[in-house]
């Protein structure tokens, strides 16, 4: 009787814990298929409005070969919008939605950067922060650092308790660096 009833309840419980499961959902960046809200006739940047996912735009913006990226109804005027690299950048083709319940809760996206050298690029993976109306990035992994994806979802899914306005973003490579030391817009300004 205890073996059927615990069969019972697991059979109940296991719906419940599936739909609290966290899953990735894929979007393309593709910028040459994004409606174009502005362009500036001096540097040849500008800001597109991409597809996401339900709900959620991709707000793409490039000034002097730096580009930024929001998420979200809001994507214009979100932390992240502000947050780039230092050095010339530019993003991947594909964005990494992590979700709970149906819900968007980080994103992961490749980017590219001038490393320095003769053509040289270094690629990051970049995990962004979405809360509601707002977004910020928390982490940068250097894809050359072991197990990379698995890394950047792993700080994807642990980026709830992380703080916009104080914290400054992980930084996982080898040698280690700061987050400071690359990247600007961090911590947010409220």
């Amino acid at each position: 009787m205890k073996k059927l009833l615990g069969l019972a309840f697991l059979a109940l419980a296991a719906p419940h814990a599936e739909a609290e499961s966290v899953t990735s959902v894929y979007s393309d960046l593709d910028i040459t298929k994004c409606k174009t809200i502005s362009v500036s006739e001096e540097d040849g940047g500008g800001s597109w409005r991409c597809k996401g996912i339900k709900g959620y735009n991709v707000i793409y913006a490039e000034g002097d070969l730096r580009g930024t990226v929001g998420f979200g109804p809001a994507a214009e005027n979100q932390c992240s919008s502000a947050q780039s690299f230092g050095k010339f950048n530019s993003p991947g083709s594909k964005i990494e939605w992590r979700m709970k319940s149906g819900k968007p809760f980080a994103t992961i996206l490749r980017w590219f950067t001038d490393n320095g050298e003769e053509g040289g690029k270094q690629n990051w993976l970049v995990v962004t922060k979405l809360n509601g109306d707002e977004a910020c990035r928390t982490a940068f992994i250097d894809t050359k650092y072991p197990n990379a994806n698995a890394v950047a979802q792993q700080k994807a899914d642990s980026s709830k308790n992380f703080n916009c306005a104080k914290d400054l973003p992980e930084v996982i490579s080898t040698p280690p660096l700061k987050a400071d030391d690359f990247a600007s817009g961090s911590p947010c300004v409220e």
